[in-house]
């Protein structure tokens, strides 16, 4: 296999959210050809994890698809080393066709990060010292206002490989939140657990596309009953249903592989009000997601929709805030409360 054509890529020709919702329309039919990728990715992971580089700095970062036994590689790595370690450990695999890379190296995104905040430097006589870790990029430095620091953070945010942008950038007489500098992502489809031992599951999130971080998280249960301890035939009709909350991401205590554990009860979550439809959208379809969310998966809040300007660009301000497309599912979701909107 030519490993120039092993580091050619076309994000046009693959995705990975396409490529999910066809495995999960089709998961009770597993083909031949199924099993043989599903054995090759087996292969595949255990190559990976055999290399004790790779395994200590980026094994859990690396998304492995075998199609056709074609290898779709995408995630984060830290740099053009550990690319070549990768594909040597893949041509000791036999049965792979090809392999397509999609996957990130921060040095090469931290590169880019830099550049691009260059002209803010230059215009405001500022530096800004940027790293990255898995496609997380964290800002450092000091600037004279709060305007400055946030355009430095959607400077960043700007790039479409960025997962997500941590702000250390000081402003003299501002106080940092250290707490709201965690980076979390939950899974959709997640299980989430409160202190008092009632669950939910992960529905959606809400992204702020200022820093490409998740704000809140959709989440679904049986909270009435469980709570109560009550059968849901002892229950009126609006709360034997199951309940559909928002819980800001300041409110989680700890996030592993498998679960997200909340640092409130479950009794917490009367306090949060009804959806309100209006004051979401779906995102842009040009706007790609932090990686590892589909479009489908986010929330954004109204306030960060784009508005329409006139010729001499000044901003004109829509007519209605009422928001086409939603489906009735989704219009269920939507609240603004947690954000401080």
């Amino acid at each position: 296999m030519d490993k120039e054509q092993v580091l050619q890529s076309n994000l046009g020709e693959y995705s990975r959210c396409d490529k999910h919702k066809q495995k999960t329309d089709h998961r009770t039919i597993i083909s031949k050809a199924q099993k043989t990728d599903a054995a090759l990715k087996e292969k595949i992971r255990n190559a990976l994890w055999n290399d004790k580089v790779l395994r200590a700095l980026d094994d859990n970062e690396i998304d492995v698809q075998v199609i056709n036994q074609v290898v779709y590689l995408e995630g984060y790595i830290v740099s053009s080393s550990s690319l070549n370690r990768i594909i040597n450990a893949l041509h000791t695999i036999s049965g792979i066709l090809g392999i397509k890379n999609y996957l990130v190296l921060d040095d090469k995104l931290s590169s880019q990060i830099a550049s691009s905040l260059g002209m803010l430097e230059h215009n405001n006589d500022c530096k800004f010292f940027t790293g990255v870790t898995h496609g997380v990029v964290v800002l450092n430095g000091q600037v004279n206002s709060k305007n400055l620091r946030k355009k430095a953070e959607q400077c960043a945010a700007n790039n479409p490989k960025v997962r997500g942008v941590i702000n250390y950038i000081r402003v003299p007489g501002v106080e940092l939140d250290i707490q709201d500098h965690r980076f979390l992502q939950p899974s959709i489809g997640e299980e989430i657990k409160f202190l008092d031992g009632i669950s939910g599951t992960v529905r959606k999130v809400i992204i702020n596309p200022d820093n490409r971080r998740v704000v809140a998280m959709i989440i679904q249960g049986h909270f009435y009953g469980v709570m109560r301890n009550l059968p849901l035939s002892k229950l009126n009709a609006s709360q034997s249903e199951e309940q559909i909350i928002v819980i800001p991401m300041v409110a989680t205590r700890h996030v592993n592989e498998r679960s997200i554990f909340l640092n409130i009860n479950s009794s917490d979550f009367t306090k949060y009000p009804e959806f309100d439809p209006s004051k979401f959208i779906v995102p842009n379809k040009d706007w790609l997601p932090p990686y590892p969310y589909c479009p489908d998966d986010i929330l954004i809040p109204v306030k960060f929709q784009p508005v329409d300007k006139d010729i001499a660009g000044n901003p004109i301000q829509a007519s209605s805030t009422h928001i086409t497309g939603i489906p009735k599912w989704m219009e269920e979701l939507l609240y603004n409360d947690s954000l401080g909107g």
